[in-house]
């Protein structure tokens, strides 16, 4: 591999990131809600795509869960460590500590974040720019304190768009699309 492209694809910030936000308790909760926040979107997405069309419910299932398992097998071979273990020894408090001493390749938020974007482009249920404005700087963010490198966005980006297309145009039978109507209607208290 190029010199230049390996400096690209591995790039870590010389400076420690990490440490701005493990080194008290406002700076841990901060790291804690700023990983786990784009969840909190997600679920809002999935909400909003449901509500548009009911076949979006079995994508997303089928498509997270491929992506889950994708994620947890590549990771298990761990073609390299997080960029993190490279200055320390243990996860940061607050984060699955297990989650984070597997490989580093691919970032499953990238993954998911990607066929989330390709399905909200065919629903348009929010604007994009409002989209990309919450999930880059998410994004960005665990490259920055050295939970992924490039690389592993990369590949989470390219493994997204694949399990969009395998998902994308799955339809599913009126009595599952029923079922699940009632229940999502059931648990979002919808007429």
């Amino acid at each position: 591999m190029n010199l230049n492209l390996k400096k690209i694809l591995f790039w870590q910030s010389k400076k420690d990131f990490l440490v701005v936000f493990d080194h008290d308790f406002w700076g841990e909760i901060s790291l804690i809600f700023l990983n786990y926040s784009i969840w909190i979107f997600f679920f809002f997405l999935s909400y909003q795509l449901i509500s548009f069309d009911i076949n979006f419910f079995g994508r997303l299932l089928i498509a997270t869960i491929i992506a889950e398992l994708i994620e947890r097998g590549l990771k298990k071979k761990c073609f390299w460590i997080r960029p993190m273990f490279n200055r320390r020894k243990v996860s940061p408090k607050g984060l699955v500590n297990n989650w984070y001493h597997s490989g580093s390749f691919p970032s499953g938020h990238t993954m998911k974040a990607t066929f989330f974007f390709l399905f909200i482009l065919s629903a348009t249920i929010i604007p994009i720019p409002i989209f990309l404005a919450i999930t880059i700087p998410l994004l960005t963010f665990r490259v920055l304190v050295s939970f992924h490198y490039p690389i592993d966005m990369l590949g989470g980006i390219l493994l997204g768009i694949g399990l969009w297309f395998l998902t994308r145009s799955l339809v599913f039978p009126d009595f599952f699309n029923e079922i699940i109507k009632t229940i999502f209607n059931f648990v979002f208290f919808i007429n």
